[in-house]
């Protein structure tokens, strides 16, 4: 994945799509290799933007990136073995992650960090002193029109508006790429009842 800098004219249409899926592709699959370090259970899913498929505009319009977040509660006092074990996938998968704690004790805050490094512009990791990890990531800027990927991937449907497939997910799942509104993917289970 490479940024938005290019003198190349920025792709459309077929081609903008396909670098869009391989981008998308790549990137939730390393986060999803990053989840299931710490859990292959049900992830909670961030909120309107965040879902990881909606492009957001980039580089002053001329570019569109992918960002997700999702968040679960482990065990507050595997915080350090788990940021531990993140910190070390990380690094097998050639990432010089940085690490830092804020504040001091339980109410301390660990953070891993990947910056502008394997398609990134950010890949963050937090676990906090109650046990919530939370995963955010942004993929680094790709060159091509963001409503136009938009369009082509969810069409009529107002995507930000409540039309998510879920509330949670496991980066187990299966990775899809556009929707086509009434596949299972995209239906809300409703208590039978």
């Amino acid at each position: 994945m490479t940024g938005c800098d290019s003198a190349a004219p920025a792709p459309t249409g077929d081609a903008l799509y396909a670098d869009a899926k391989q981008t998308y592709m790549d990137y939730r699959e390393f986060v999803n290799g990053v989840q299931s370090v710490l859990s292959t259970g049900p992830w909670e899913i961030g909120q309107l933007g965040v879902y990881g498929m909606q492009p957001d505009q980039c580089d002053n319009g001329a570019g569109y990136r992918f960002d997700l977040n999702r968040s679960l509660n482990l065990d507050p006092s595997t915080r350090e073995s788990n940021a531990d074990a993140v910190e070390e996938h990380l690094k097998d998968a050639g990432l010089s992650p940085s690490r830092r704690v804020l504040g001091v004790g339980d109410e301390s805050l660990i953070q891993v960090a990947v910056r502008d490094q394997g398609g990134f512009s950010q890949l963050l990791i937090e676990f906090d002193g109650q046990g919530r990890v939370r995963v955010a990531a942004d993929t680094s800027c790709r060159p091509g029109d963001a409503h136009e990927l938009s369009d082509m991937l969810f069409g009529d449907e107002v995507f930000l508006a409540g039309y998510l497939p879920t509330d949670v997910e496991s980066p187990t799942d299966p990775l899809f790429f556009g929707i086509t509104p009434g596949d299972p993917q995209f239906v809300r289970e409703t208590p039978a009842p």
